[in-house]
């Protein structure tokens, strides 16, 4: 006894749960390092930003005055009182304040050790006071060397500070007052406040995969529920079968409901065409084969709308629509107002005795002029016509008065059909 297959819901689930799985996590990895990426970035770009801002709006007489008072290595409180340093530096404290730094100072490279500060919008235990030294690691050194060099902006990447920790920095060049670079204008940005950042892209991705977790559940109830390939194959095969094509249906790998199903309708395939060709006789082919032949040559001369245009000058409008006649007398009717109308567009003098050509009686000759804007059936039985948005049943014989730029319609073959009456249209 050939072994069942798999139960087609338990299929999906093992097929897409795995799937669900990686596409939340690589998602949620993705936005993590994108928001990573882009928190980084931004705090770079604020920190270019606003040591440039700083260093252009210090004023070079005062820093220059500044620089020359003091000594480095050894502390000056009472220049930190003074008009040139409290001018730059109360500015430096509001913006470090707004953006939310860590430090913004200006230092100069020289003295016994690396670097000594001048300007520092720190206050407290943090403040560096004017003239006092500092210790860079050899990345910073060198960067502050080819900002003061180059007249370029220095970004360091994150980086451990024995006096001051984790930080990120930016170093801009200061000019002094002849328009060489004296010093740079420094804006620091602690860690802490990146992983803050951080913390909150971390819960962003999270939210993000959860978010992905649930919306992928749902895709797969969905799925299960209204989306089973095999059973839509089953579907296919048996609308086929339904529709008269009696092959059995395809085996293909499925579950053990599907294959059940699948062998019911290979029987019931089976059963069909054993009763097809139970009925069928040599007459039916013959009435079959006959049918076909008289139904191509009517198809052949049948015109492609119920309404055939007779005559078409500036002065006359002649329109032929179907009548209620159906089958092979309307395609006849039709072959031949079509052949009328190639005549006359070969020998315009038979527009004349257009009423008798067309036969009226075979459908509805609609006889437009264009020069008095009227319109008269000519025929045997009456007609709908649709003047504007009125429709109304014109009798033979009978005239109807238009206005300029009034759309006209003829029903025939179940529908209104329009007719361009105007010159032009």
């Amino acid at each position: 006894m050939p072994r069942e297959g798999v139960p087609i819901q338990s299929l999906l689930w093992r097929t897409f749960t795995p799937a669900i799985v990686v596409v939340a996590v690589a998602l949620s990895v993705l936005v993590y390092n994108r928001l990573y990426s882009t928190i980084l970035d931004g705090f770079a770009r604020k920190l270019v930003t606003t040591s440039s801002l700083t260093a252009a709006l210090i004023d070079p007489a005062d820093h220059d005055g500044l620089m020359a008072s003091l000594t480095p290595g050894k502390e000056t409180p009472e220049l930190e009182t003074s008009r040139p340093y409290l001018h730059n530096v109360l500015p430096m404290r509001k913006v470090k304040a707004e953006l939310g730094l860590t430090y913004l100072y200006t230092q100069v490279l020289g003295g016994s050790k690396d670097l000594y500060y001048v300007l520092d919008s720190s206050q407290g235990d943090d403040h560096s006071p004017i003239g006092s030294e500092d210790v860079m690691t050899a990345e910073t050194k060198a960067g502050l060397k080819t900002a003061t060099r180059d007249g370029t902006v220095y970004i360091s990447p994150i980086e451990f500070q024995e006096q001051w920790g984790l930080l990120k920095t930016a170093a801009a060049p200061v000019r002094a007052r002849d328009g060489h670079i004296s010093a740079t204008a420094g804006a620091d940005v602690n860690i802490g406040v990146i992983q803050v950042a951080t913390q909150n892209a971390l819960f962003a991705s999270a939210l993000i995969g959860a978010a992905s977790l649930l919306a992928c559940a749902l895709v797969t109830l969905l799925i299960l529920r209204w989306v089973a390939q095999p059973i839509e194959r089953l579907k296919a095969d048996a609308l086929r079968i339904a529709a008269g094509d009696r092959a059995p249906p395809t085996a293909v790998k499925a579950p053990r409901e599907a294959v059940k199903l699948r062998d019911a309708l290979g029987m019931l395939a089976d059963h069909l065409v054993a009763s097809m060709r139970a009925a069928r006789s040599a007459t039916l082919v013959h009435d079959r084969t006959r049918n076909r032949e008289m139904l191509e040559a009517a198809l052949r001369g049948q015109a492609e709308s119920p309404m055939v245009t007779l005559v078409d000058t500036p002065a006359a409008l002649a329109v032929w629509a179907e009548g209620e006649s159906s089958g092979a007398e309307a395609l006849l009717q039709r072959r031949a107002m079509g052949l009328l109308a190639e005549r006359i567009a070969g020998a315009p003098a038979l527009a004349a005795d257009l009423a008798a050509l067309a036969d009226p009686a075979c459908g509805a000759l609609l006889a437009v002029d264009r020069e008095a804007k009227a319109v008269r059936l000519v025929g045997e039985q009456p007609a709908t016509l649709r003047v504007g948005a009125e429709e109304t049943v014109v009798a033979p014989g009978e005239t109807l008065k238009l206005k300029a730029r009034t759309a006209l319609a003829v029903r025939t073959g179940g529908a209104f059909q329009p007719i361009a009456w105007e010159v032009g249209a």
